[in-house]
């Protein structure tokens, strides 16, 4: 992402309420609605491997940019980072500026859609065939002493995300957001603190996910002005992802 992405998000609208364990964020229509479904916490096994999709810088075309194909129909595939013909389900995810997220590695603040801040995960995943243009991440995600959301958590529910290649207007396109409680007046006291992240994904009837423990940067001179969502030009590195 270009240096100066860290207040704009690509044409995202993110709500700025935070869903409560039991919700749901549609990411094709930016609402929340109400799910039985919620993170069990439960331990999974995938170990799928996070290197065996490159990523590749999209056309300035304002596009949805490189998408995958199938092999065996010959009909057009995903964007958004989903790969249908990687080798295996896998699951990795990046930052805004596409460093790859792990244990102890810095989870960066920045200004998401309707001027909200968030945490972004931007996911690289695949190696299956989806029911549809939409997917399902379940996140649970723990700030010692801001575990505050109705739940019990700084942040749960499932996030819906969309991985079509059309372009979308008003829906969450490319970012599995962490959106800070409401109830946090400033996120800037979240500067130093870790995050336990834990996200799931039903991978075509094989779980695969991600846990990590990372530091959060949410720097004053960051977060003074306030979030502004600008109505730009998306950055060309998340519109093509693989």
């Amino acid at each position: 992402m270009r240096s100066n992405s860290r207040h704009v998000l690509l044409l995202l609208a993110v709500s700025a309420c935070t869903p409560d364990e039991g919700a749901t964020t549609d990411a094709t229509t930016g609402t929340t609605r109400e799910s039985t479904s919620t993170s069990t916490g439960e331990d999974t096994t995938s170990t799928a491997s996070t290197t065996t999709v490159a990523t590749t810088d999209a056309p300035t075309t304002g596009d949805p940019g490189t998408t995958t194909t199938s092999s065996t129909t010959g009909e057009a595939g995903y964007c958004w980072g989903f790969d249908a013909d990687a080798p295996a389900p896998f699951l990795a995810l990046y930052d805004y500026q596409h460093a790859e997220l792990a244990e102890g590695v810095t989870l960066p603040l920045e200004c998401g859609g309707q001027g909200s801040w968030m945490f972004g995960l931007y996911p690289e995943f695949g190696g299956y065939e989806p029911t549809g243009d939409s997917v399902v991440f379940d996140l649970t995600v723990d700030v010692d002493g801001y575990d505050i959301n109705p739940a019990g958590h700084f942040f749960s529910g499932e996030v819906y995300y969309y991985v079509g290649c059309d372009d979308v207007l008003g829906g969450v396109l490319g970012v599995v957001p962490i959106i800070p409680p409401d109830e946090l007046p400033d996120p800037a006291v979240l500067d130093g603190l870790t995050a336990k992240v834990h996200v799931e994904l039903d991978a075509g009837g094989q779980l695969v996910s991600f846990d990590a423990t990372m530091p959060l940067s949410a720097p004053p001179e960051l977060t003074e002005d306030g979030c502004m969502f600008l109505l730009a030009d998306p950055p060309d590195d998340l519109r093509a992802r693989p």
